[in-house]
């Protein structure tokens, strides 16, 4: 996904460029301080969100509405929190039977924290095990099969099955440098060198390349549409979550430095100085792999290490 920040027109005032320069720099904190606050302790975001806010120099209320937005900041949190899938793939897996057999294995209900604030459980969907499920996060462990409940106790022994990267005739299902070990870097390099933002457009157009979301947009057109304009960036998308889906989370832990390199080349594209991975939380693994492949990559030279030293090589973040 390609976008920039809108310019002013007609003298309009901009609200968003104005609440940008009036927070935009103290609000960079938040979330993590959110997130911090959040592990250690039981109670509701009403008694801590505000304060969290407030000391970032924030109005309280942008603590508390995220807080409160976002279900693994809402939900309340134990010593040991579990994340337990009740997504269609787990629910048709054991017939939904795996949240009773959960709940009576943990002695605590989803949505809960037990009277002693050791352990919580929490409802969410999806956390990629759909070919494996049910599925559960224990912490950021992945846990998944039909004796999902006795492996949070350790009555069984815990699994977090391998992504499948083939079908049942052995094809690949995905891209090759998950099977083969393509280098990942290469086509970038090349086309920082040698190759103008409008070849790669113009490439891009003839391959007919579209959108893997429902709406199956051209990737050329949206790029075209974002070049030249002011502050443009490139989101990755990897918050996948439709029945069946495992695909992002398969490039994203497996093939990571892949990931990074077509967001550097879409950057060149389209002029973008500025490149964002998102990744669901449901998703720890791909994350840290992510955040790995771009200490790597700055360290080759291949992104830069801020946005004020971004140029040919972008600055890329994963959030």
């Amino acid at each position: 996904m390609a976008g920039r920040m809108p310019a002013e027109s007609g003298g309009h005032r901009d609200a968003l460029r104005e609440l940008t320069a009036r927070h935009g720099e103290r609000g960079g904190p938040l979330p993590a301080a959110l997130d911090r606050i959040r592990a250690s302790t039981a109670a509701g975001p009403e008694e801590w969100a505000p304060q969290v806010a407030g000391a970032a120099g924030l109005p309280g209320a942008a603590g508390l509405g995220s807080a409160t937005y976002f279900a693994d900041l809402a939900a309340p949190h134990g010593e040991r929190h579990v994340r337990v899938c009740t997504a269609t793939a787990c629910f048709a897996a054991r017939g939904v039977r795996h949240l009773g057999e959960t709940e009576e294995a943990l002695g605590v209900a989803v949505g809960h924290v037990d009277a002693a604030g050791r352990t919580s459980l929490q409802g969410v969907r999806c956390l990629g095990y759909c070919y494996a499920g049910p599925a559960a996060l224990d912490g950021t462990r992945a846990r998944a099969g039909h004796d999902l409940a006795d492996q949070l106790v350790g009555r069984a022994e815990p699994r977090a099955p391998g992504i499948p990267a083939a079908d049942t005739t052995g094809a690949p299902v995905l891209l090759a440098g998950v099977v083969l070990g393509e280098p990942a870097w290469d086509v970038r390099r090349r086309a920082v060198t040698g190759v103008r933002p409008d070849d790669v457009r113009e490439e891009v157009a003839a391959s007919g390349l579209r959108g893997r979301g429902g709406a199956g947009f051209p990737v050329a057109a949206k790029w075209t549409a974002v070049a030249g304009g002011q502050d443009p960036f490139v989101v990755a998308n990897g918050d996948e979550g439709d029945p069946g889906s495992y695909a992002d989370r398969l490039l994203m832990e497996e093939d990571p430095a892949r990931v990074l390199a077509g967001l550097a080349l879409a950057c060149s594209a389209c002029g973008a100085r500025h490149g964002i991975v998102l990744v669901r939380s449901e998703y720890p693994r791909a994350t840290a792999r992510l955040r790995r492949a771009v200490r790597d990559a700055v360290a080759a030279g291949d992104l830069a290490s801020s946005v004020e030293d971004a140029g040919p090589q972008p600055f890329v973040e994963v959030l």
